[in-house]
């Protein structure tokens, strides 16, 4: 696994800005707050858009927005599978990064 705390190519700046595109596919902008230029795009996969603390509702409409469709209890035990892992995944990440930079995220 590699991990990278990303930063603009321009300037170095790590102060950056995220900016979502829900169309036919989901993307993600990544900007420089600094020098406003683009940093790079990700295209979300199926299912890929996850909001921390947005709960059910918010994982509902990108569910809608792939245009998945199952019951309403399939749904629902998905999400709280998502969650869990996502926080799993999240908790894993950061303890690597922590010890990657040795305690002083850049």
């Amino acid at each position: 696994m590699e991990i990278h705390i990303q930063k603009c190519q321009n300037c170095r700046s790590r102060n950056l800005r995220n900016i979502l595109v829900r169309d036919q596919v989901q993307m993600v902008y990544i900007q420089c707050r600094d020098c406003e230029q683009l940093v790079a795009r990700y295209v979300l996969a199926k299912g890929g858009y996850f909001h921390a603390g947005k709960g059910f509702e918010s994982f509902l409409r990108s569910v809608e927005r792939d245009g998945d469709f199952a019951s309403a209890r399939d749904i629902n035990s998905t999400y709280d599978e998502i969650e869990a892992q996502i926080q799993a995944e999240f908790d894993t990440l950061t303890e690597k990064v922590t010890t990657l930079y040795k305690g002083k995220l850049p």
